[in-house]
C-alpha cells in the first residue's frame, strides 16, 4: 500500500509560478500546492512548489502514469523499479515539467523536473515487498 505520495517543483527567478502549478495540476488539485521560498547560491530567489495525495488519492496517480506514460517509458519504469526504490521504502520518478505544462506525462533524469517520492508500506518492512507493490500498481 502507498501511505503517501509527495511532489515537489522547483521555481527559478526566471520562470512563471503559474505554469509550474499547471504542471503539477496535472496529478493534483491546484489549492493543494504549497509554496516556499528559498535564496540559491548566487542569491537568486527559489520557489519551492510542494503537494502530496494522500492514501485514497494515490491510485489515480498510478492510473495517470500508466495511461500517459509513453509505452516505452513505461517498460522502462517496471524495469527500473528495483532500483527507483531505496532502502526505506520510497519509490522515486522525476517527471518532466515543460511535458507536464503541456499536457503530458514523460520521464526525465533532468534537474528541472516534477520529483515525485511514493512511500510504500509494508508490515514489517521489507524491500522486495515494496517492489512487488509499485510492480502490481504499474
Amino acid at each position: 500500500m502507498i501511505r503517501k505520495i509527495s511532489f515537489r517543483a522547483f521555481v527559478a527567478a526566471t520562470e512563471d509560478d503559474g505554469r509550474v502549478r499547471e504542471a503539477l495540476s496535472v496529478f493534483l488539485p491546484l489549492d493543494s500546492i504549497s509554496s516556499t521560498t528559498v535564496s540559491g547560491h548566487f542569491g537568486n530567489e527559489i520557489q519551492i512548489l510542494e503537494a502530496s495525495l494522500k492514501k485514497k488519492d494515490v491510485q489515480s496517480f498510478f492510473h495517470i502514469l500508466r495511461e500517459q506514460l509513453p509505452r516505452e517509458e513505461l517498460i522502462r519504469l517496471r524495469r527500473e523499479i528495483p532500483e527507483r526504490v531505496d532502502q526505506d521504502n520510497h519509490f522515486h520518478l522525476r517527471l518532466d515539467k515543460q511535458a507536464a505544462y503541456k499536457g503530458t506525462v514523460r520521464l526525465t533524469e533532468s534537474k528541472d523536473a516534477i520529483d515525485i517520492s511514493a512511500t510504500v508500506e509494508t508490515y514489517p518492512a521489507h524491500h522486495e515487498q515494496a517492489i512487488a507493490t509499485i510492480e502490481a500498481l504499474l
